[in-house]
This record gives structure tokens, sequence and C-alpha cells, in this order.
């Protein structure tokens, strides 16, 4: 969590509430371009090192832009952790973790979209139930589940039996669904929300692997703007494992 909060930090935001928009946040000051795709159905995202100091992270946009924020904070947090090339599924980000380098990336995605001593500031002297934790979750544009996993993580709310209601009210009787309209909280309306797949970054934009990998062309009109033949164009995707992301035919 300090590499997240350092992170803030770094890039000029501080510790003291939300992101104003996390995507120009991380292809901003963060430095590491973004691209959201329409990925296979079990992935949630991945984290790239190419040659040189070339890092690419990926976002699976037919997710829900809540899931696609804290996947997005993740993959970065494997980008400033300096870890290697991962593609997450959607249980190496939302599962239980077992790999070390999963769990630091959760811990620094909990940090970077909700700083715990915001959190805690936030829940001085209250007595959080699920309306008031909704309304947080929308503050942060984050799912109402993460929201309540952060005020355990940041040591917020230490009362178990409180904890395990508002689990039990989001998981066993899924009654956080609607509730933030209904209270007048709006959904967050930020880059990320907004960008419709595939949403490719500067860096890909009118590029062969950018055009492919965003479905605008086939394998083998990829192939002809670079030279290359259609199985020479293949193994260079397979080498970097870009074809377990997308269909690459």
């Amino acid at each position: 969590m300090l590499e997240a909060r350092r992170a803030r930090l770094d890039m000029g935001f501080g510790l003291d509430g939300p992101l104003p928009d996390l995507l120009r946040a991380i292809e901003g000051p963060g430095g590491a371009p973004v691209a959201v795709l329409r990925m296979h159905d079990d992935l949630a995202g991945a984290y790239y090192r190419l040659r040189g100091d070339v890092r690419l992270l990926f976002v699976n946009g037919a997710h829900a832009a809540v899931r696609q924020r804290f996947t997005l904070a993740h993959e970065f947090g494997h980008c400033r952790m300096g870890h290697e090339s991962v593609i997450d599924r959607e249980a190496d980000v939302f599962g239980a973790q077992q790999d070390s380098s999963e769990i630091a990336a959760n811990y620094f995605a909990g940090e970077f979209l909700m700083p715990g001593q915001a959190v805690r500031r936030w829940a001085r002297g209250r007595r959080v139930g699920l309306d008031e934790l909704v309304g947080l979750a929308a503050e942060y544009g984050v799912s109402a589940k993460m929201a309540r996993i952060r005020l355990e993580t940041a040591g917020a709310v230490r009362d178990r039996a409180r904890l395990e209601r508002l689990d039990a009210e989001i998981d066993e009787e899924r009654l956080h669904h609607g509730l933030a309209g209904w209270l007048g909280w709006r959904e967050l309306a930020d880059d990320l929300a907004a960008a419709s797949p595939p949403r490719l970054p500067p860096a890909l934009r009118d590029s062969a692997l950018g055009a492919l990998l965003a479905g605008e062309i086939d394998l083998s009109r990829a192939a002809a703007r670079t030279g290359r033949t259609a199985d020479e164009m293949r193994r260079a995707i397979a080498g970097l494992g870009l074809d377990r992301l997308v269909p690459i035919g």
C-alpha cells in the first residue's frame, strides 16, 4: 500500500479523496498507455512489459465500469511495482488470491482508488449502514463490495458484526442494487465509463497492431501493413501473448 500512496503523491493527487479521473491519471502523470478492448470472457485485464521501457495496460471493456476501474488500478499496480507481464483472469483480480504479486496488486488498487486515510476520516463517527456504504462507493466509482472490503482493510470499521451484516446485504440479499439511484447517487462519469471498446491509447492508434487488437482488420491485412507474412505476424502476436487477450484469427 505504500507504493500506492507514493504513486498518488508522485502524480500530484494527494491522499484526501477520489481521483478526478482514473484513466486520465494513469495515461497522463502515470505514464502508462491503456487499451480498453472486448477481451475473452474470463479475462479482466493485462499488463505487458514490452521492449525497452514500453508498458501497456489492458482492460476488458465488456465489464461494468466499477469493475474496469478496479482492474485498471490493479494492472497499474503491476506496472508501478515492476512486476513481470501478466494476463489476469477475473479470478486473479476479484477472487481469492494465492499469488503474491496478485495480492500486492490488489492491495495497491484498493489504496490507489480509496486512500486509507480518506476512508478512515469518512467513517469516523458514523455507524455505517448499507445506504452510507453505497454513497461511499458511488463517490469513488467502485462497487459496493469493494467499498465494504476497503472499510475493513483500511481499518475504518472494526465491528465484525457490522461488517458481516453488510456482507449479507450485498452478497446474499443484493440490497445494494438500485439503492444508489434511489438515494440520488449517480454513477461516476469519467473517461473510463465513457470509453466504448475498442479504445486504443495514442501509442497504438493508426498502427497495424492496434487495428488488429481492435478487430478493425484481420491478421492478413495486419501482416501486409507490416511487410510480414500472416504466419510471421501470428508468431509475433503469439510471442507477445496478445493472442490470449482477443481473438486474432
